[in-house]
């Protein structure tokens, strides 16, 4: 909504027993700017939340409007009553000090109560602001969903929020996909991205919308936002640190992130805690050691060119939909396309809202064979879907998008396409990360292994395959290490269950073994031992000694091109 309120009917003081507010003290000294701005705030309900922020609630005929206390929109305020009482201005100073003075009201004196931004939950009931001129409220439970004035809940308007639609009396969520570029089976998938959004069911989804240029992905961006948090400014441009995304995120409820090239590791750990939660601390001023403590949660919407989720764990929070090209002959006029979706939106926000009714009756009712990682969100749209379309479609939608997410994620590393081309041809490899890395390089050229991306050493490429086995798995490639010394890698494929880690080789006579389980006889060339490769009887396998050595040595022999033999008195 606007940041201006109606100062006329906001500004009107509660009489006190001597009357309004007056310009004199007791002693019938005038009093300072500061001490009548402070006289004015107390006229108002002053509050802080959890966090210890400070608020003001405002009451109008046609409702009640809270801002943070050092919000312009306060400020303003006092500034109109002063000149109201006096006549003129008051300096910038004075407000500040009253400003300080009434943050501190608030804070010791005023009642903690939670605040909200756009929409609230409680198991139980779903209640969404508006955030219209009257304030209403849109109040949700498994009866319904109806209109009211104040459902006993603070939410808050931040700057740049607008209204949702006045949901219309029937509704009909089939019309959205009128006015979004997408193919039909992706379709359940922002549907479900809708309704967790606007429900405030964490932990939230991240929705990634890539295309080639013209595909309409921020049309699409901005369409979805209109449903759920409209904003003045609804496509923002991504901030530079971390931190400047997560205040940025706690001052809306949807954070929209328009035309990205790519995302450093940074940034993309920023949006996987916003997705499902987790705090950071930043030093408050450069001169002390106090901190702040930030932890938020919100809806994410991106759009790019570009594949954006290349890191697993990003992608596996996410729903990426591919937007298509859009056809000459389709494409609408701006002026059209709004003019349509301003005429249906209400129909649409009120077929989001009967899901969300649908999904409050179902959601305990819901049981599914096989969770994703986020099993919420999978169960809370199902229950939704009892309210719009067959039972399961969002799963199967979900299921797929996230292999073709997986797939792209393991192709997007060098070291995971390197890994895929190795396992090509072959069930089974084992050697040691010097061995493996040796081998992966010759895979990917002397281009790819000289580039920023590649590991440079053993303890780069065992990070990298750390962060890629949980997507191995789920393809069908089983990594596992020697958890004695982690020394040998053992990769194999087809198989349902993870294998059990390698063994250190057997040594035996007339043959020698390499870490890899290659045979090296006198007259043949190395081929793959068809058992894995297990330590002499007389060595336990659990001697990180033993470990050691044999992994040395074998390492020397595989330099040389040469078979070793280990001799006992060396371990």
């Amino acid at each position: 909504m606007d940041d201006f309120v109606n100062l006329k009917d906001a500004i009107k003081p509660k009489q006190s027993d001597d009357g309004i507010i007056k310009l004199f003290d007791d002693e019938g000294g005038k009093k300072s700017q500061s001490t009548l701005l402070i006289d004015i705030g107390k006229q108002f309900s002053l509050f802080h939340d959890d966090n210890k922020d400070s608020y003001v609630e405002i009451k109008r005929n046609d409702g009640v409007f809270i801002y943070p206390l050092r919000s312009r929109v306060f400020k303003e305020l006092l500034g109109h009553r002063f000149f109201n009482l006096t006549g003129k201005g008051c300096n910038t100073n004075a407000v500040s000090d009253a400003i300080n003075t009434l943050e501190a009201i608030a804070k010791h004196d005023g009642k903690l109560h939670p605040v909200h931004i756009r929409t609230f939950n409680d198991g139980k009931r779903i209640l969404i602001d508006l955030c219209s001129e009257g304030r209403d409220v849109i109040t949700i439970d498994a009866n319904g969903w109806r209109g009211d004035k104040d459902g006993g809940v603070k939410f808050v308007c931040k700057r740049g929020m607008t209204a949702l639609p006045i949901p219309g009396r029937k509704g009909d969520i089939s019309l959205l996909g009128n006015y979004l570029n997408i193919n039909s089976e992706d379709l359940p998938l922002i549907i479900g991205w809708i309704l967790c959004a606007l429900g405030g069911v964490k932990p939230y989804p991240i929705l990634i919308l890539q295309g080639e240029q013209g595909s309409g992905k921020s049309t699409t961006s901005r369409v979805i936002r209109a449903l759920v948090d409209p904003s003045s400014v609804p496509l923002r441009s991504l901030p530079r640190e971390p931190k400047d995304l997560l205040v940025s995120a706690g001052n809306t409820h949807v954070v929209t992130l328009d035309n990205l090239s790519g995302l450093s590791p940074e940034i993309s750990d920023c949006l996987c805690r916003l997705s499902t939660g987790g705090g950071h601390d930043v030093r408050q001023l450069y001169t002390d050691n106090d901190q702040i403590l930030i932890d938020i949660q919100k809806p994410v919407i991106i759009n790019g060119i570009d594949d954006i989720a290349t890191r697993q764990d990003l992608a596996e929070r996410a729903f990426i939909i591919n937007l298509p090209e859009i056809k000459p002959d389709t494409r609408k006029s701006e002026l059209e396309f709004w003019r349509d979706f301003e005429r249906d939106k209400a129909a649409i926000f009120a077929g989001l809202l009967d899901c969300l009714v649908a999904g409050l009756a179902n959601r305990d009712s819901v049981v599914l064979k096989e969770k994703p990682r986020m099993a919420d969100v999978a169960i809370w749209v199902t229950a939704c879907e009892k309210g719009y379309n067959p039972e399961n479609s969002f799963i199967e939608a979900h299921t797929k998008n996230q292999r073709e997410a997986i797939e792209l994620g393991i192709e997007a590393s060098p070291v995971g396409a390197a890994i895929m081309a190795l396992m090509a041809d072959r069930a089974e490899w084992t050697g040691t990360p010097t061995q493996l890395l040796r081998e992966l390089e010759s895979i990917a050229g002397a281009s790819q292994a000289k580039s920023r991306a590649w590991p440079q050493s053993t303890k780069g490429l065992r990070n990298s395959i750390r962060r890629l086995m949980p997507s191995f798995r789920k393809v069908g490639i089983f990594i596992s290490q020697n958890p004695s010394g982690d020394r040998f890698y053992r990769i194999t494929k087809g198989t349902l269950q993870p294998p059990y880690p390698p063994e250190t080789p057997k040594p035996t006579a007339g043959a020698a073994f390499s870490t890899g389980g290659y045979r090296a006889d006198s007259g043949n060339t190395a081929v793959i031992c068809s058992n894995r490769a297990d330590s002499n009887s007389n060595r336990p396998t659990s001697n990180p000694a033993t470990v050691r050595v044999l992994a040395d040595k074998a390492d020397k022999a595989d330099k040389n091109g040469l078979p070793i033999f280990i001799d006992e008195g060396e371990i």
